[in-house]
């Protein structure tokens, strides 16, 4: 739940609060989200200071803190590892002042070391959020050297969600002077102070309110503040305190924070690497771990979608799902390594959708928001099962995929629809390229919930959601065959779209036409890509697409010169080559597995893992809450879940020497004899291996998959079985890897 860490500025929009390229600090905030393209949380930032407080800390509406309370900083006085922050800070004015930042799962824990003054002071200010604050409050407890509060923030993506949370700060020493401030006002001795703002979702426009604690630090330079937090109450966040942070210093609530990080760190062990390999990978896999956000209270509280408090019992409730990003690549990895968080995981969605009607698409905090396209809680929740977390509601979660894939799902207030366009998706066959908006996020908080942003996106993605759904009815759902035929059929509306006349996946109008002329590089019916990029988007069927593009010699030429260049980074979305910083195209470079050349997607994944590196532009896009991350470590591991939904790992090189992944009941999958770029030869479990894909059900259990590499390309797999192709009429997968 807490991620102490700096905010810097003046940071880019849409950031998650820190930028390398910044050099000064804004305050340290207890809330993040990791690597999204739009900015939220960034709640309740402290700022240490020695400056005298003569009039309000936030004097104009939407700037922050005034800019004489930011100080500088230089990164050779910045130190970080997981679970431990510091920076020596430089102010306008007096002495250097040096913080320390610690955490566990709701509390965080702070050292702040001042030049002597007599009035050094720690800042908390409560509408400092990352987007405008309608609500903020703090109070002060002099006596028991305490400071809460509460703010009311939201608006990722321009979405309608807000989510209101709670902090209890407790200080090692007395104050020698406090007070608050409200917008311009500074009031010295207050112990309370409130401000509410509108209208909403105007940046320039928050609510201002905060508190501050004045400390003499000339004869004792150091100040320490422990801090809860809850997304329900103070109480909660108190209670966080009592239950997490009481009886420990700093040093142990560090050296817990270390071992609990390499605890999970640990679950892959990677050697024999070069130091900078090593060094991406546990960096990515770091990455990977930081989302979904624990969202309930040390008592099992949270709030629900439905707007009341309820009771996670012997599991964990979590938030902030980036679901069109992470299942392709989070979800799966998460799965393998941590097989109990993922289904405390899944079951946090089906919780969601009990209290809200509908499964969630994006939500962060308690709120269904519309980001992005899709229906990807259906994938995530197959995909996890799949990968071997089984312990959620199965029938549950079934049942509430097909509430939503078979009838407009919307949220009692009105702000949330499941699947846009679904009625002329089941109609037709496609959400045609009538209904779009052509507008990015057009359902957000200025448009319709209704609203179809990338029709011919869409589409893809219900496809890939509807197969998930019948891969999921087969192995768990007791084996319905209806389900699963009418949902394989389903999964085939990608073919609606494939135009023969161009050869490319396109947008489609109602009457079955297909625009004329049509740009493939111009975006439109796409979402963050184009025709060229998303035509090669049917992982569930590629020798069906295969088929439509003249066969497979034909399509793995159009795949090289596909794949000639990889890149990433902003400016690269329309092109006719791929985008490996972006999802649409995560999936492309093992499709060479269905083509009998899988020497060629060892030589583009170890292309793309060269994309990254241990440096603040390391990585070739946003990240999306572990989503390229996942990417990284599984392609390093030599694999990839390429089929969402399934349980299909296409095959690659892996990267290290050696690699030991703890799987979940003490079970372990040992990777060896990487390094080299191609694959000169696979034994599993100890028996030649001659086919580029393996499944899950071969490895949960337990397995060893020993290669012998070479430098330069082999005949390995060329003609073993291929990976497995659903279309339509393909029988159900009989094997279960669910516990």
């Amino acid at each position: 739940m807490v991620q102490w860490s700096p905010d810097t500025t003046p940071a880019a929009a849409g950031s998650g609060g820190y930028d390398h390229r910044d050099d000064h600090v804004s305050g340290f905030s207890l809330i993040h989200l990791s690597g999204a393209g739009c900015a939220v949380y960034g709640d309740f930032p402290f700022m240490p200071t020695t400056e005298a407080l003569t009039g309000s800390p936030t004097p104009s509406a939407g700037e922050g803190l005034a800019g004489r309370l930011e100080p500088g900083f230089s990164r050779r006085g910045e130190s970080g590892a997981p679970g431990y922050y510091s920076v020596q800070l430089h102010p306008k004015s007096g002495g250097p002042i040096g913080v320390a930042l610690t955490a566990t799962t709701r509390t965080g824990f702070a050292r702040f070391t001042f030049p002597g003054s007599p009035h050094a002071s720690v800042l908390i200010d409560a509408g400092g959020s990352a987007q405008p604050d309608g609500e903020a409050s703090v109070a002060l407890d002099p006596a028991g050297r305490e400071v809460t509060g509460s703010a009311e923030s939201g608006l990722f993506c321009g979405q309608r969600p807000r989510y209101k949370v709670y902090f209890a700060a407790r200080f090692d020493r007395p104050f020698v002077a406090s007070g608050t401030w409200t917008e311009g006002r500074l009031e010295p001795g207050s112990e309370a102070a409130a401000d509410t703002q509108g209208p909403r979702g105007n940046p320039s426009v928050s609510a201002r309110a905060g508190a501050y604690a004045t400390f003499d630090t000339r004869g004792n330079r150091t100040v320490t503040a422990r801090v809860g937090i809850s997304f329900v109450s103070v109480a909660g966040a108190q209670a966080a305190l009592r239950a997490e942070s009481d009886g420990r210093g700093f040093g142990a609530t560090r050296a817990s924070a270390r071992a609990r990080w390499d605890a999970a760190l640990g679950r892959i062990r990677v050697s024999s690497g070069s130091a900078r390999d090593v060094r991406t990978f546990y960096t990515a896999l770091y990455h990977a771990l930081l989302a979904p956000r624990t969202l309930n209270d040390v008592g099992g509280d949270y709030p629900g979608m439905d707007g009341t408090v309820h009771r996670a019992r012997g599991r964990t409730q979590y938030a902030d799902f980036s679901g069109w990003d992470i299942y392709r690549t989070q979800i799966p990895l998460l799965a393998l390594i941590e097989p109990r968080r993922a289904s405390d995981m899944v079951q946090s969605l089906l919780a969601d959708a009990e209290q809200s009607g509908c499964l969630p698409r994006w939500p962060y905090a308690a709120g269904q928001s519309m980001t992005m396209v899709g229906d990807s809680a259906d994938a995530m929740i197959a995909g996890a099962a799949a990968f071997g977390a089984g312990h959620f509601d199965h029938a549950g979660a079934l049942a509430a995929m097909l509430r939503g894939a078979t009838a407009p799902c919307s949220s009692p207030n009105g702000e949330y629809l499941e699947r846009q366009g679904l009625d002329s998706y089941l109609k037709l066959g496609w959400v045609p390229f009538d209904e779009d908006t052509k507008a990015r996020n057009a359902n957000s908080i200025e448009g319709s919930p209704d609203a179809v942003w990338g029709s011919a996106a869409t589409t893809l993605e219900y496809a890939i959601d509807d197969f998930s759904i019948a891969q999921f009815a087969a192995r768990e759902g007791g084996g319905d065959p209806s389900t699963y035929a009418e949902f394989m059929r389903r999964a085939a509306n990608w073919r609606n779209l494939f135009d023969p006349a161009t050869g490319f996946v396109e947008p489609r109008f109602a009457d079955g036409s297909f625009p004329d002329p049509y740009d493939p590089l111009g975006g439109a019916g796409f979402v963050e890509g184009d025709a060229a990029q998303y035509t090669w988007m049917a992982p569930q069927d590629p020798a069906g697409l295969f088929r439509r593009m003249g066969g497979p010699a034909k399509a793995a030429a159009r795949l090289d010169a596909f794949l000639r260049v990889l890149s990433g980074g902003a400016g690269a979305t329309h092109t006719d080559h791929a985008l490996l910083g972006d999802e649409p195209t995560l999936g492309t470079p093992w499709l060479y597995d269905w083509l009998r050349r899988p020497w060629k997607t060892q030589a583009a994944v170890r292309r793309g893992l060269r994309l990254y590196s241990p440096t603040p532009a390391g990585y070739p896009g946003n990240d999306d809450l572990g989503t390229l991350s996942a990417w990284y470590v599984l392609g390093a591991l030599g694999m990839y879940p390429a089929q969402p939904g399934s349980g299909t790992l296409a095959l690659s090189t892996p990267l290290f020497e050696r690699a030991e992944v703890r799987l979940a009941d003490h079970r372990k999958l040992t990777i060896s004899g990487g390094g080299k770029p191609y694959v000169a030869s696979l034994e599993v479990d100890g028996s030649p291996h001659d086919r580029p894909w393996v499944s899950a059900c071969e490895i949960l259990g337990g397995a060893t998959l020993a290669y012998g590499t070479a430098a330069q390309p082999t005949r390995w797999a060329a003609r073993g079985q291929l990976p497995p192709s659903y279309g339509p009429g393909t029988p159900a997968p009989k094997d279960s890897c669910a516990p």
